[in-house]
């Protein structure tokens, strides 16, 4: 194992390039000072922003002026800050800038309830006498259209005042998932007494010894059948402080208003349950493959996780992978791979793992930053396709921040994972194509295979039980552990299909995961990698325009509806086709392991 080094060790080359944020003290406390500035300008307007055309230029533009300096402090300050933990003037430094920005909400918390609460007609008239509202006329449109689910300025303080202690079920289940619950212990493979709790758990379920995966799954969900009233009682709470709040607002019901927020046409959430049952028969077919590798005679639920093939012992340099990427996204042109060497040379990534340091990865910055990326490099397979994820993100926000001004630079959550996606799955269509290794095509494929089964059909199983639980509430019905546990049970008789074993301890899954608690968020996990496959088809079959539509697709930031945005790239969520795509790359994936297994 190599010895951790201390950040201070790391060599420049490897690290992010700050400094081209902030490279002085100086330049930060001015922007500091600006915001403070602002925040005080802006409430000298409370009451008089529709005095004049004048006042509501002035409102807006010194309001995206501000939240655009507060998104560069941020980026400047949490990167600071995921270099080494604990270090404690980074993280002051965190503090001090999540206090400025809570102050700055605090403070301008009026502006768009006197906006919403004047007649619209007032707006239409600025907008025609005064050509400086030009650029806020989609953002202001936006809002009006969410007009009517916004109450009384006296009823929307009531709320806001209540909002810490409406978070307390989410925050119980938390405290009991990660601190409270008393784990059960197993023996691992060599026999030495190990604790099976959330963070174990992966580790040991995907073990080659299936005594230890089946003493693994029994040692968790016993854990949450122990706390499973106490949970429940949680989810009920979280569930209906966002019914009643919804329906305070005058939605139809909370899976719309989700929906509406993220301006996604609920069609599309009904679309993916729809499409994902029609093609079910696929995801059987993948336990069955399953099955007949690991030869067994039954296939449980705790044999799922396990890998087909083991990881090769093949150690990837970070400049072998950046050739590989490079290799990878030359499909998408000169501009996109000068951009690309622009990152690699002028420091957008933090490569290695150093002493501290934030563990995983991402992509993060701001319309006046580069769009940096955090990894823990460490020269597996899965390091460099964490770097073609991330760049994935990273170029859609380059290409978003250089083709919108500030206020429509930040796509919706909606399409956030389709770029990054697209990157790493022709990485490993590329890894297949050009791989002389035998077992490491077998690892990418059932590295792809794993990937659809849990990104598509497990957040699909998961939305239809989020739904469940939403339509339960709006019913007056009240979610308890035996009615959570029975419903759970029955989706995972459906997904998982009759020649699985479903183990009676999966009942209480629906008790560890914290994404039920989000509000109708991970379908959106499905359809990105679904949007996805359907781009990485047009681009493989080298369809006439496929490149050119993707790219302007990364080019649209917030300028459009996601939906409307997608249509850009040539897929359409609504239609039937982009799901069979999908489903017929997971069963060609399925095949190709056949043939490489024979």
């Amino acid at each position: 194992m190599k010895k951790m080094i201390r950040r201070s060790e790391q060599k420049p080359e490897n690290t992010w390039n700050l400094e081209s944020i902030y490279s002085n003290r100086d330049s930060l406390k001015a922007d500091i000072e600006k915001v403070q500035t602002n925040t005080q300008e802006l409430e000298s307007y409370k009451g008089k922003i529709l005095a004049s055309s004048e006042n509501l230029v002035s409102v807006l533009d010194i309001s995206f002026e501000t939240e655009r300096i507060i998104e560069k402090l941020f980026t400047y300050t949490f990167r600071r800050y995921d270099e080494d933990l604990t270090n404690d003037e980074t993280n002051q430094m965190k503090g001090e800038i999540t206090n400025l920005y809570t102050n700055y909400l605090e403070k301008t918390s009026f502006i768009v309830p006197e906006l919403l609460h004047q007649n619209e007609d007032i707006i239409e008239k600025y907008l025609k006498e005064n050509k400086d509202l030009e650029k806020y006329k989609l953002w202001l449109k936006r809002m009006f259209d969410k007009k009517k689910y916004v109450l009384s300025e006296q009823e929307e303080r009531v709320i806001s005042a209540f909002s810490n202690a409406l978070n307390t079920p989410e925050n119980i289940a938390g405290i009991l998932r990660n601190a409270e619950i008393k784990f059960y212990t197993i023996q691992d493979e060599n026999g030495t007494e190990v604790e099976i709790n959330n963070e174990t758990y992966q580790t040991y379920i995907m073990s080659n010894d299936r005594r230890v995966r089946q003493d693994t799954f029994e040692a968790l969900y016993h854990a949450y059948q122990d706390h499973k009233q106490s949970l429940a009682e949680a989810l009920q709470g979280n569930v209906s402080k966002i019914v009643v709040e919804n329906k305070l607002r005058g939605y139809s019901n909370s899976k719309e208003a989700s929906l509406i927020q993220n301006r996604v046409n609920p069609i599309v959430y009904d679309k993916l349950i729809q499409e994902v049952h029609k093609h079910i028969d696929v995801l059987y077919d993948y336990f069955k493959l399953k099955k007949e590798v690991l030869k067994l005679d039954d296939f449980c639920l705790y044999d799922a996780g396990v890998n087909l093939a083991q990881d090769t012992n093949h150690e990837y340099s970070y400049e072998e992978a950046k050739k590989i990427v490079f290799d990878v996204i030359s499909v998408f042109g000169k501009e996109y791979q000068e951009v690309v060497k622009e990152a690699f040379q002028d420091r957008w990534i933090d490569i290695y793992p150093n002493k501290g340091k934030r563990g995983g990865a991402y992509s993060a910055g701001s319309y006046d930053t580069k769009p940096f990326i955090l990894l823990n490099f460490q020269g597996k397979y899965h390091d460099v396709s964490t770097l073609a994820h991330e760049l994935g993100h990273s170029m859609h926000t380059y290409y978003s921040n250089h083709n919108n001004p500030y206020i429509y630079s930040n796509y919706k959550i909606f399409v956030a994972e389709v770029a990054s996606t697209v990157n790493e799955m022709l990485l490993n269509y590329y890894m297949l194509e050009h791989s002389k290794d035998k077992n490491e095509k077998k690892f990418i494929l059932s590295e792809m295979m794993d990937l659809f089964k849990a990104t598509i059909f497990r957040q699909t199983m998961f939305s239809e039980f989020e739904e469940f639980m939403y339509d339960s509430v709006e019913q007056g019905k009240t979610l308890t552990s035996d009615i959570l546990s029975e419903k759970y049970y029955q989706l995972n008789e459906f997904y998982f299909g009759k020649d699985v074993v479903i183990n009676d301890e999966i009942r209480y899954e629906w008790a560890r995961v914290p994404h039920f608690y989000y509000n109708f968020y991970v379908y959106q996990y499905a359809t990105g990698l679904i949007a996805a496959c359907y781009i990485v088809n047009r681009i493989l079959s080298h369809e006439e325009n496929a490149v050119t539509d993707y790219l302007n697709f990364l080019k649209t930031g917030d300028s459009m509806d996601p939906i409307e945005e997608l249509k850009v790239a040539g897929v359409d969520m609504t239609s039937e086709e982009v799901f069979t795509k999908a489903m017929e790359m997971f069963s060609d994936l399925i095949a190709s392991y056949r043939k490489l297994d024979q």
